[in-house]
């Protein structure tokens, strides 16, 4: 049985609350006030807000980095969650006496050296417990500011809904209708943060139950206003007739009411259309939150409530209100998104999604790529026998998270050509380009950023998704049979694709829902595009023209900044936005982070994350400028060129394979393994290794060594020269590192790949094998004596750094 359960039965006879102008309603009044107030204590919604979140900021149990990312919005960003804990880095409010109102993330090089004063007022290193608390309150006030804007106003405060009938079991509650592209929006905010946003609400839950057990209140009587525009459905029980008596109707699972009847009143006379005043008795156990202790705004003596046993007693009724007064409305009572579900036929019906003219499907025109793979070159005959099933699928080969490896069946139905999958694994172009054309889309992205004043050592740019894996992510699944029961034409076409065969991707191949006419658009160039300086551009951006817009909008739950914003922040970007997806055919979609990138979600244990990885298709970033134009491949490394001793053959290539045993082959392979099997082992120490040098040099600028000589009093130069044998040691043990990691990835390949060989040798027929036994005779006859083959083992760990900064 769910803990949120309705009223006894004995009660339900019982007057709901006690008529108009009564002693009873009075005293209702005085006893909600001084609960909202603290006996007087509280005087006003900033102090009340404060005390909350706080209260909220210290109580809640939440992980700092988990709150930060439910929080994301206009003073909320990743920056606070990737630089927490850095001694290098300073909070800095926006508001000394309500720091929690916003904070900046400044390098502690950026601050003005000439200041005399020191750090601005409430700053706070981030290195620190005072800054973590400071970090939380921001967070939690973000999350308020949802339910300050609206119930059902904007897709925080949509999936709070959502996970408040989760978290307190609500089963039948007021549904409401959304349109597909707010629905999705709200899935992805539960997808990323339900976990917060349930206990967020839970602990505000536990904090009101305590302080109404503290002043012994088991029930209260609040007011809520309803308004409906002019020719809106209604439910059946708004009747002058029903005037006084107790109605049925069903709420929100969060909604909020007002101690104070003329506070409803007032707000109605801002309505248009029809509207009603209905009243209830609470439960103690159904208060969520006071102003105090969570949501609630002071100024209109409101509390929140989940929605008992849906029983109200109708008010009073207001037909034909006035126009509002724009000097008094608020922002928030202009937006809606969705409607109430009031009859079952509603509740079935989803809000249509509003379709522009630039979103038709007749827009995008993929770019046809004519140019074909070459058999003479050595890359492209390889492609040319994956794809005919003559070579084995190598380890750079495209392939999904479960395993799926990419087969000409799927190029054939998907329209791709070959050649653009050798672009692909060679680094030279992303999905739906040619190396010339992504060369000019780079070089024009970044000289259009220049343009709008955000410098290439500001910036870091990589593409995500399909477009640089081929397969999405395994969140992104390719629909089965049993989701085409609507559309039998994408049934047919994923006949024609896959037949009968049920061995096919797990995750969505680039193009796959477009080609099976599942999406109105092919699929887009993920970019994300990494720099504070663009963020806190748009956030002025925001403040300056977007004030009527909630503040949590600007950037999601994701981390995602607003597209309209981006491009309106800048205009050059957005003219190159236009120029591309018009030549490419495709949709632009940007991905705006802080220069700390995605929020790395595996912090929390969560196998979905988008943050910064070695594996990423950078276009260009301060580390790496210019990235395109020095491409990556994706090719595993050939096997090493060894010394060989008398009577052994030398291993090059692998296609000299053919001189070995088969016992010989898997006497390598065993090596190869147990030296990937090395390599993964020494991995961590050694990252761990490379960060301890690192976080050492930060805390000490330049290390405990530098430390020691700047205590002592040693000379400008031999300080100097210490600081840069700390940088030595810190570069040698990331080189150190990366060549395991190399070393590693290569003898992983090279046992995968003598482990196909070996599966072909074994699958063939006798007289085959014989043909093979006597070719590889003549072979060992003509080749000079060599070293037995051999796997490379990962370079010996050597002390760091000669010993300088430890």
């Amino acid at each position: 049985m769910s803990e949120y359960a309705s009223r006894p039965a004995g009660e339900a006879d019982r007057a709901l609350v006690p008529p108009p102008d009564s002693p009873e309603r009075a005293e209702a009044l005085r006893v909600g006030e001084a609960l909202l107030t603290d006996d007087g204590q509280v005087t006003d919604t900033p102090q009340a807000k404060t005390i909350a979140i706080e209260l909220l900021a210290r109580r809640m149990q939440t992980p700092t980095a988990e709150l930060v990312l439910a929080a994301m919005g206009l003073t909320v960003g990743s920056d606070l969650a990737a630089h927490l804990g850095s001694p290098q880095h300073i909070l800095v409010p926006h508001n000394a006496r309500y720091p929690s109102l916003g904070v900046d993330v400044r390098h502690v090089d950026d601050l003005d050296a000439d200041d005399t004063r020191g750090a601005p007022a409430g700053a706070a290193r981030m290195d620190t417990l005072e800054a973590e608390l400071l970090v939380r309150m921001v967070a939690v006030s973000e999350l308020m500011g949802a339910w300050s804007y609206g119930s059902n106003n904007n897709v925080r405060v949509l999936a709070l809904q959502e996970a408040a009938a989760e978290e307190f079991g609500i089963t039948d509650a007021l549904e409401w209708r959304l349109d597909p592209k707010t629905a999705s929006a709200v899935r992805m905010e539960l997808d990323y943060n339900r976990g917060a946003l349930r206990h967020f609400l839970r602990t505000q839950h536990e904090m009101t139950q305590e302080v109404l057990a503290a002043r012994g209140i088991t029930e209260v009587i609040a007011y809520r206003a309803l308004s409906w525009p002019e020719g809106a459905e209604q439910p059946l029980w708004v009747n002058p007739d029903n005037v006084g008596t107790v109605v049925q109707t069903r709420e929100r699972p969060l909604s909020s009411w007002s101690a104070d009847r003329q506070v409803v009143a007032d707000w109605l006379e801002q309505r248009t259309g029809h509207g009603v005043i209905v009243a209830s008795r609470q439960r103690a156990q159904d208060v969520l939150s006071l102003p105090t202790t969570g949501m609630g705004y002071l100024g209109q003596k409101e509390w929140v409530a989940l929605p008992g046993d849906h029983r109200v007693t109708l008010d009073g009724i207001v037909s034909h209100l006035a126009p509002p007064d724009p000097e008094t409305q608020t922002a928030a009572a202009g937006i809606s998104l969705g409607a109430p579900a009031l009859s079952t036929t509603a509740s079935a019906a989803p809000v249509p999604a509003q379709a522009s003219p630039g979103e038709r499907a007749d827009r995008w025109r993929p770019l046809a790529v004519t140019e074909q793979l070459d058999p003479a070159d050595p890359l492209d005959a390889q492609i040319l026998g994956i794809l005919a099933g003559t070579e084995p699928a190598p380890p750079w080969w495209p392939q999904d998270e479960a395993g799926y490896v990419l087969a000409q069946r799927d190029l054939d139905f998907l329209g791709v050509n070959p050649i653009q999958i050798k672009w692909l694994v060679t680094g030279e172009a992303p999905m739906g380009m040619t190396p010339q054309l992504y060369a000019q889309f780079s070089a024009q992205m970044l000289n259009a950023l220049e343009h709008d004043g955000i410098s290439a050592s500001e910036v870091d740019i990589r593409i995500k998704g399909s477009g640089s894996e081929f397969y999405a992510g395994i969140h992104k699944a390719l629909p089965r049979e049993e989701a085409f029961t609507s559309d039998l034409r994408a049934l047919q076409r994923l006949h024609t694709w896959f037949g009968e065969d049920d061995n096919r991707p797990v995750s969505r191949p680039f193009d796959a829902m477009w080609r099976l006419g599942l999406e109105a658009e092919p699929s887009d160039f993920d970019l994300d595009i990494n720099s504070t300086a663009i963020v806190q551009a748009a956030r002025e951006h925001w403040r300056a023209n977007q004030s009527h817009r909630y503040s949590g909008d600007f950037m999601g739950g994701h981390g995602y900044l607003d597209k309209p914003t981006v491009l309106s922040t800048l205009p050059a970007l957005a003219d190159w936005v236009d120029t591309w997806e018009a030549r490419l055919g495709r949709p632009m979609s940007l991905g705006v982070f802080e220069s700390s990138g995605p929020f790395d979600a595996t912090q929390l244990g969560r196998a979905l994350s988008s943050h910064f990885k070695e594996t990423d298709w950078i276009i260009h970033s301060p580390d790496r400028p210019e990235a395109w134009r020095t491409p990556r491949p994706r090719l595993a490394p050939a096997p090493t060129t060894v010394q060989r001793a008398p009577g052994e053959v030398h291993l090059s290539q692998p296609d000299a394979w053919a001189a070995y045993s088969d016992a010989e082959l898997g006497a390598l392979q065993e090596r190869s393994l147990r030296a990937a099997a090395e390599a993964r082992e020494r991995e961590p120490e050694l990252e761990h290794q490379h960060s301890a040098l690192r976080t050492a040099f930060d805390k000490h600028d330049g290390g405990p060594v530098v430390a020691q000589l700047r205590a002592q009093g040693a000379a400008p130069e031999t300080v100097e020269r210490a600081k840069n044998a700390a940088l030595e040691d810190i570069a040698y043990a990331q080189q150190t590192m990366v060549e395991t990691r190399d070393a590693g990835t290569a003898a992983a390949a090279r046992g995968q790949a003598i482990s196909s060989e070996l599966q072909r040798r074994a699958a063939l027929p006798p007289q085959q094998r014989e043909v093979e036994e006597l070719a590889r005779r003549q072979i060992r006859a003509a080749q000079p004596t060599a070293a037995p083959p051999t796997a490379a083992r990962p370079a010996e760990q050597q002390p760091p750094g000669r010993g300088q900064s430890l």
